[in-house]
């Protein structure tokens, strides 16, 4: 028998993985499996009322650099019985800064400030 998780896996830049995965139980609880990529052996069991907080590290994890494998389906052991490609979680874009003129710099070492240059 297996079961179908939501998998997320993260890459070390040693060359390792650690994968996280979720899913909705038929009773409505909860499921959370983590570990080595391949080998989610550490699982918990969530109440329903948990799913925004699921919701909200499942968007830590993204923003950690996890990246979706896909629905998969896990052994009762852990293991991942059809392994697949890794894709990057959707992340909001980047806001990019306008240049600021060079009109608009000010040089504060010109502020006088009445304090000798060696107080500190």
């Amino acid at each position: 028998m297996s079961d179908t998780f939501q998998l997320y896996r993260f890459h070390h830049p040693d060359g390792r993985a650690k994968d996280w995965a979720w899913r909705r139980d038929p009773a409505g609880t909860l499921t959370v499996r983590w570990g080595p990529a391949g080998r989610l052996v550490q699982h918990k069991t969530y109440p329903a009322s948990a799913a925004r907080q699921l919701q909200r590290t499942l968007s830590t994890k993204c923003r950690k650099g996890y990246g979706l494998v896909g629905d998969r389906r896990l052994d009762p052991a852990g293991t991942v019985i059809d392994p697949g490609a890794v894709t990057l979680c959707a992340s909001p874009a980047s806001a990019t800064r306008p240049a600021i003129p060079d009109s608009l710099v000010w040089d504060l070492s010109r502020i006088d400030t009445r304090i000798e240059d060696g107080w500190f």
